[in-house]
């Protein structure tokens, strides 16, 4: 009896050593296992890389941009410029035809969808007919990082001869009456357009191909006039100043400044066109051609302010005067 008491007894401690040891045990080998998995990784693993949100790429450009923006030269400081031997690298993107009849001195002739192909080792100076098609060009090549300045006024400013220039803003021609408002407009509250470019994911080649969405685009003021009357839905967006957009601004216009444009997205329908306009065109050609790049459906109202009213009150007596065309050489 004893025996078989202590043979009872012997088998229940080792049973309890038993169960005592299996949690160390346990931790043990998961120590182990850990320690395993990080210092020997799977053979075959699956890497996976964020997805790129191309707007998010390009309005950081646009941001970027807009804390420098290409400015203008007028057409006496490029004269002097050639004269003394310092002229940029100057591009005309007029038809070749007007290029043939007569161009700025050292200029050569280049389609807008050509812009991408020039160098960014010069310094480069772009110009059109008034001033707002380089303006877009300027926008889109500033965005690029090129360093760019757009001839104010076009060939206008630089040549009297008709033949020459081919055209101008004309106040007898060019020029309307159309009502404003003084009532400010708060704008809308939208998400933004999705950009689907390019397949890359490379921030070089993302801003690359948004560029090349940009071509420059017009609404005379006569035809947004008509626009508003039969209601169509539409942005419009004066980049004047606040105290020129209180004076008097097209109706239902909201004010964004072209520096403050990438922070004021929100405001702006993507699903219907957006018509922006400035002084004379020149920096709301520069505002289109970037909304372009974001998506948007943008136009440049032709001539600006100067286009709708010929009232100095509301056009801020910033109106191209053909009269003072410089007449300079052309070659």
């Amino acid at each position: 009896m004893r025996l078989k008491l202590w043979i009872t007894l012997g088998t229940i401690i080792i049973l309890l050593a038993s169960l005592l040891s299996m949690p160390l045990l346990s931790a043990c080998g998961g120590e182990e296992e850990t320690t395993t998995a990080t210092t020997s990784p799977p053979t075959s693993t699956t890497t996976t890389v964020a997805e790129v949100a191309e707007f998010d790429v390009v309005k950081a450009a646009v941001a970027d941009y807009l804390t420098g923006t290409a400015g203008n030269i007028k057409a006496a400081d490029l004269n002097l410029a050639i004269a003394e031997g310092d002229a940029p690298y100057i591009v005309s993107l007029r038809s070749a035809d007007h290029y043939t009849a007569g161009h700025i001195p050292g200029a050569v002739s280049l389609g807008f969808g050509d812009l991408t192909t020039l160098s960014m080792d010069e310094d480069i100076c772009v110009y059109c007919y008034t001033g707002q098609s380089a303006s877009f060009a300027a926008a889109v090549l500033g965005v690029l990082d090129y360093d760019v300045t757009n001839l104010l006024h076009g060939m206008s400013s630089w040549s009297d001869d008709p033949a020459v220039y081919g055209s101008c803003f004309d106040p007898t021609t060019s020029q309307g009456d159309y009502a404003t408002e003084t009532t400010a407009n708060a704008g809308g509250s939208y998400a933004v357009p999705v950009l689907e470019n390019t397949a890359s994911s490379d921030t070089a080649d993302i801003v690359l191909a948004a560029a090349k969405t940009v071509s420059p685009k017009y609404i005379t003021a006569a035809d947004l006039n008509m626009k508003i009357a039969e209601g169509e839905d539409m942005t419009i967006i004066s980049c004047r100043s606040a105290d020129h957009y209180a004076a008097g601004h097209i109706p239902g216009a909201i004010n964004i400044g072209l520096t403050a444009l990438a922070d004021n997205l929100s405001k702006i329908d993507p699903d219907s066109p957006v018509y922006v306009y400035c002084y004379t065109g020149h920096s709301a050609a520069q505002a289109a051609a970037l909304l372009q790049m974001l998506g948007y459906d943008a136009y440049s109202v032709k001539f600006g302010m100067c286009g709708w009213s010929s009232d100095p009150a509301i056009n801020a007596g910033k109106c191209f005067n053909p009269d003072s065309a410089a007449g300079y050489a052309t070659e």
